[in-house]
Protein backbone atom coordinates (compact mmCIF):
# COMPACT_ATOMS: atom_id res chain seq x y z
CA UNK A 1 0.00 0.00 0.00
CA UNK A 2 2.85 2.37 0.85
CA UNK A 3 4.55 1.71 -2.51
CA UNK A 4 1.30 2.34 -4.38
CA UNK A 5 0.73 5.58 -2.44
CA UNK A 6 4.25 6.79 -3.20
CA UNK A 7 3.79 5.92 -6.88
CA UNK A 8 0.62 8.01 -6.95
CA UNK A 9 2.51 10.99 -5.50
CA UNK A 10 5.06 10.92 -8.29
CA UNK A 11 8.33 12.77 -7.62
CA UNK A 12 6.97 14.39 -4.47
CA UNK A 13 6.77 10.89 -2.98
CA UNK A 14 10.57 10.79 -2.97
CA UNK A 15 10.77 13.61 -0.39
CA UNK A 16 11.77 12.15 2.97
CA UNK A 17 12.00 15.36 5.03
CA UNK A 18 8.99 15.44 7.40
CA UNK A 19 9.14 19.26 7.57
CA UNK A 20 8.54 19.53 3.82
CA UNK A 21 6.17 16.61 3.24
CA UNK A 22 5.00 14.86 6.40
CA UNK A 23 2.82 12.36 4.54
CA UNK A 24 5.56 11.33 2.14
CA UNK A 25 8.05 10.86 4.97
CA UNK A 26 5.60 8.59 6.79
CA UNK A 27 5.00 6.55 3.64
CA UNK A 28 8.75 6.28 3.00
CA UNK A 29 9.23 4.93 6.53
CA UNK A 30 6.40 2.42 6.02
CA UNK A 31 7.87 1.29 2.71
CA UNK A 32 11.36 0.81 4.13
CA UNK A 33 10.06 -1.06 7.20
CA UNK A 34 7.62 -3.41 5.43
CA UNK A 35 10.12 -6.17 4.46
CA UNK A 36 11.40 -6.32 8.04
CA UNK A 37 7.92 -6.92 9.43
CA UNK A 38 7.55 -10.12 7.40
CA UNK A 39 11.04 -11.33 8.26
CA UNK A 40 10.73 -10.67 12.00
CA UNK A 41 7.87 -13.08 12.43
CA UNK A 42 9.47 -15.77 10.26
CA UNK A 43 6.50 -15.65 7.90
CA UNK A 44 8.58 -16.09 4.75
CA UNK A 45 10.43 -19.12 6.11
CA UNK A 46 7.23 -20.76 7.37
CA UNK A 47 5.52 -20.30 4.01
CA UNK A 48 8.55 -21.70 2.18
CA UNK A 49 8.46 -24.77 4.41
CA UNK A 50 4.74 -25.28 3.80
CA UNK A 51 5.14 -24.96 0.02
CA UNK A 52 8.17 -27.26 -0.07
CA UNK A 53 6.58 -29.97 2.09
CA UNK A 54 2.93 -29.89 1.02
CA UNK A 55 3.07 -28.70 -2.58
CA UNK A 56 6.43 -29.95 -3.83
CA UNK A 57 6.47 -33.08 -1.67
CA UNK A 58 9.96 -32.46 -0.30
CA UNK A 59 10.96 -34.08 3.02
CA UNK A 60 10.27 -32.21 6.25
CA UNK A 61 12.99 -30.29 8.08
CA UNK A 62 14.75 -32.23 10.82
CA UNK A 63 13.28 -31.29 14.20
CA UNK A 64 14.98 -32.31 17.42
CA UNK A 65 11.82 -31.56 19.41
CA UNK A 66 9.44 -33.71 17.35
CA UNK A 67 7.32 -35.92 19.58
CA UNK A 68 8.31 -34.09 22.77
CA UNK A 69 5.61 -32.21 24.76
CA UNK A 70 6.07 -28.44 24.68
CA UNK A 71 6.64 -28.18 28.43
CA UNK A 72 9.48 -30.75 28.21
CA UNK A 73 11.46 -28.90 25.52
CA UNK A 74 14.71 -27.53 27.00
CA UNK A 75 14.93 -23.75 27.04
CA UNK A 76 17.44 -21.13 28.09
CA UNK A 77 15.48 -20.17 31.21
Amino acid sequence: IAKFSLDLQGLSGAIVDPEIAAGSARLQAMLMRSPAVRIEGGTDQILRNIISERVLGLPEDMRADKGIPFNKIPSGN
